[in-house]
């Protein structure tokens, strides 16, 4: 037996009768209230805070962002139909009002004496889903597992003028959207299988199994610095885009690797 299995073994007999002294074991409580697959500290061997931006408009993620069956189409109208509740941001603390989202929705800088008419961004230029989720080593079935916590509406910079800024419409807690998903007639939330459409899978399934292409903006440091932040040395040099990279390969296939030897 390894040194490593070894002290591993005593570390969790000693966490077992260690006294608790009127306190809640931590341990045994989850890592995340907001997580939808949330397990125990005690059976995490390691875990990472991990964002991702998910480019809708690419073509791996199109299954979910076929015309007129957008993915950020049915999330708009969950909340518009009050079925989906909106947060202000990613901390999943403050509740976004209803008036607060749909005004998040409309389009500004248009001349408001061309026209009384309220325009909204349209499915197809909300074009951008971020997910905040927590990659984890599960110390009991010996596998890597994504839980993801959050996901946000962005409209690209590009989709937004004249600030050409990225927009962000609100945030949603994913147990929420898996619940609201799960509430719709399948063909309103099915990730499009081109190869077999007998074989087409929800969207939530389709998550689950990583089927999307992201890219990685941000692992949690103390910095609270973005890729772009701690690698980019100017804009547009590539820079960021080759770390976050580097960086996907190293938590979604190394990590893994190496810590299936514990």
């Amino acid at each position: 037996m390894s040194l490593k299995k070894r002290f591993f073994i005593l570390w969790t007999w000693l966490s077992a009768i260690a006294p608790s002294y009127g306190r809640t074991d931590h341990l045994s409580q989850s890592y995340s209230p907001h997580g939808a697959r949330p397990i125990a500290r005690a059976y995490i061997l390691y875990a990472k805070k991990v964002w991702r931006d998910i480019y809708l408009n690419e073509k791996q993620n199109g299954p979910c962002f076929m015309r007129g069956k957008e993915i950020s189409k049915v999330i708009v109208e969950g909340v518009k139909n009050e079925l989906l509740v909106p947060y202000v941001d990613e901390t999943l603390a403050e509740i976004m009002p209803q008036a607060a989202f749909l005004k998040n929705l409309q389009i500004s800088g248009e001349d408001a004496s061309a026209s009384n008419t309220v325009h909204e961004f349209f499915p197809r230029e909300i074009a951008i889903l971020r997910l905040v989720e927590h990659v984890i080593f599960n110390k009991i079935t010996a596998r890597q597992e994504y839980d993801i916590e959050s996901i946000q509406l962005i409209v690209p910079g590009k989709n937004n003028p004249p600030t050409y800024l990225d927009h962000t419409i609100a945030t949603f807690k994913y147990k929420d959207v898996i619940d609201y998903f799960n509430k719709l007639p399948f063909e309103s939330v099915y990730w499009y299988n081109t190869a077999n459409a007998a074989e087409n899978l929800t969207w939530i399934d389709a998550f689950a199994l990583r089927l999307f292409g992201s890219r990685i903006i941000k692992v949690d440091n103390i910095d609270d610095a973005t890729v772009d932040e701690l690698y980019g040395h100017t804009p547009g040099d590539g820079n960021g885009l080759i770390a976050s990279q580097q960086l996907a390969i190293e938590i979604d296939i190394n990590k893994e690797y190496d810590l299936f030897e514990y």
